[in-house]
């Protein structure tokens, strides 16, 4: 699977939440940032619990001490660069 191609500068990180409230909360905050792009929400409609956002590592960086030094508990909301999943290290297909 491809990923969309990103706006210069920025790339996908996931923002996953502990718990669904503060995704929510944190998504609230987001639609008000012009640096983050929500592109999808994974999980259950209404109680989504991963958002994968197109944003510069600057911003990506903000976050993640924003997270960290904000949160009332630790790893509440976690966020990490987007990376293809793959079921080989190699990228090539073996036997099953």
């Amino acid at each position: 699977m491809s990923q969309a191609p990103t706006a210069q500068g920025k790339a996908r990180y996931l923002v996953h939440a502990a718990d669904g409230t503060p995704l929510t909360d944190f998504l609230a905050l987001a639609e008000t940032d012009p640096e983050i792009t929500v592109v999808d929400l994974i999980g259950p409609r209404g109680q989504a619990h991963t958002a994968i956002l197109e944003i510069s590592a600057e911003t990506a960086n903000r976050l993640a001490r924003q997270f960290r030094d904000t949160s009332p508990l630790p790893h509440q909301l976690t966020i990490e660069p987007d990376r293809p999943l793959s079921m080989f290290d190699n990228g090539a297909a073996g036997p099953i």
